[in-house]
């Protein structure tokens, strides 16, 4: 777990920095400054770059990881495998330029009735082939130990450009299509920069070369990809399906809605993104050398990091819920409970600790496609049942609860295969702590001067008794220690020196 903490810990920051600029341009000023039809069409491109980006890998980002470790070799460019792989996703992506034309008029006119939308859509290419190739010059750096790099341009530097699109847009008043081209650079740019830096460090060859080591292992690569495709599609498309549904049976309108509240549910499961990334290539090399104690290690302590992490992060964001329409505009308060359901449903995600990952890179990695499947049908059928009833509410209830029960297959697959039994009364306790900090936090009467004063209170009030019973109770070690060390590093700075 050293490992994982020690990248965590940079990671985290990158984050931290990425979650203040996206709550800025995200939460602030892309509500504020476009209308939510526009919005709308942000979340859409999203969705479908996204989609589409899983079917054009072919699942090779998985299997990056899961056998970079066969292929290691500096002295040859590890067997040109950067090279060849990169050579197998242009024509992927080729493929899907074929797909795309043949089926846009028929998509457009099944899955927007937005002009807007229609007027746009060709920006999904620049969108799907940027994503594409960042997957995998993430998913190679990875493998590698340098995953602090793919933080660093896709949480910090991309959001940086965007910051400045958006500022420009604001302060020369430009007009929405100008918005739009600068919004498509600002989100390739770290794509290129992500190729030039590997470019830089020579991890292509001029042609590809097939090794033995190819013909060897092909076959189960294949197979692996294959799996990990339909997981990546699976999954990807539980998180961007209800927003094109919701397009679809409600209107673009609804969908900015929706998009806009969900970026706070996703601020519960931003340290998830670090960690599991991290932690891949650590159980990816175990399961390698058959090391199951490390995996256990590993995944046991992600459970009770992540469970007091999210909660700290969703009882946070709900005690403040109404602070939070006073940030974005009050039109965007019909989708207060999307924050909610999803961000629940994200909860349990990370109450589940690494199991993602131990899955995906265990013999058992077909089963992941499996509970994915299976999720992603009751997200469909019941996102098309409740939005009728509780319009983008019910949209975001059919989510969470849906991930709860993902997450619940997933425990119990890792329970009966490797006896894996991470929880016990510690995990209780964060909840009791966290709930308790919660309604404390929530009685305090509201400062109607001063919303901003009011988070402020609110939030010191709720962190001092939710982190202060974590650190008594003692139920992560490995808080405690950071936590120490951290304090330790301050009175360094701060004592005066002899």
């Amino acid at each position: 777990m050293g490992i994982v903490q020690t990248s965590s810990l940079r990671s985290s920051i990158l984050l931290g920095i990425g979650i203040i600029l996206g709550f800025l341009t995200a939460g602030i000023l892309l509500p504020n400054y476009l209308t939510e039809e526009q919005n709308g069409l942000l979340t859409l491109f999203n969705s479908y770059s996204l989609i589409y980006s899983q079917i054009a890998i072919l699942g090779i980002h998985t299997a990056v990881i899961k056998f970079f470790p066969h292929f290691r070799n500096a002295s040859n460019k590890h067997n040109s495998f950067l090279t060849n792989i990169s050579l197998v996703l242009f024509i992927s992506f080729l493929i899907f330029l074929v797909y795309y034309y043949i089926t846009k008029p028929y998509l457009k006119n099944w899955f927007s009735t937005s002009p807007l939308f229609d007027k746009n859509y060709f920006y999904i290419i620049p969108f799907t082939f940027c994503t594409l190739y960042f997957y995998l010059f993430d998913a190679y750096s990875t493998a590698q130990a340098k995953s602090v790099r793919g933080f660093f341009l896709k949480d910090v530097l991309q959001r940086i450009f965007i910051l400045v699109v958006i500022v420009l847009f604001i302060l020369f008043q430009l007009n929405f299509d100008v918005f739009i081209f600068l919004y498509c650079i600002a989100f390739c740019l770290p794509t290129v920069f992500f190729g030039g830096i590997l470019l830089y460090e020579k991890q292509f060859t001029l042609t590809p070369k097939w090794y033995d080591l190819y013909s060897k292992n092909w076959k189960y690569m294949s197979k692996v990809a294959g799996y990990s495709m339909l997981l990546g599609i699976s999954w990807v498309g539980i998180s961007n399906l209800d927003a094109i549904i919701i397009e679809r049976m409600l209107d673009l309108k609804q969908a900015g809605i929706y998009g806009r509240n969900m970026f706070f549910a996703i601020l519960v499961t931003v340290p998830y993104r670090a960690i599991h990334k991290i932690a891949s290539g650590v159980i990816s090399n175990s399961f390698k050398d058959g090391n199951l104690d490390n995996i256990r290690d590993v995944y046991y302590k992600s459970t009770m990091t992540q469970t007091i992490i999210g909660l700290f992060i969703l009882c946070g964001l709900w005690i403040n819920i109404d602070n939070i329409y006073h940030v974005i505009p009050e039109s965007y308060e019909s989708g207060k409970y999307v924050i909610l359901f999803i961000g629940l449903g994200n909860l349990s995600t990370m109450i589940g600790g690494v199991n993602t990952a131990v899955i995906s890179y265990s013999p058992y990695y077909k089963w992941n496609t499996i509970f994915v499947a299976i999720l992603v049908v009751l997200v469909i059928s019941c996102t098309i049942i409740f939005i009728p009833w509780w319009g983008i509410t019910g949209a975001a209830l059919a989510v969470g609860v849906s991930t709860f029960f993902y997450n619940l297959m997933m425990y119990l697959l890792l329970y009966i295969k490797y006896k894996f039994q991470p929880f016990n009364a510690k995990h209780l306790w964060v909840i009791v702590i966290g709930l308790g900090a919660y309604f404390i936090g929530r009685v305090i009467p509201a400062i109607q001067a001063s919303f901003i004063l009011d988070i402020l209170i609110r939030s010191s009030v709720f962190t001092i008794i939710f982190g202060g019973g974590i650190l008594i109770t003692k139920v992560s070690p490995d808080i405690n220690k950071m936590s120490s060390g951290l304090i330790k590093n301050l009175f360094q700075v701060f004592s005066p020196k002899k």
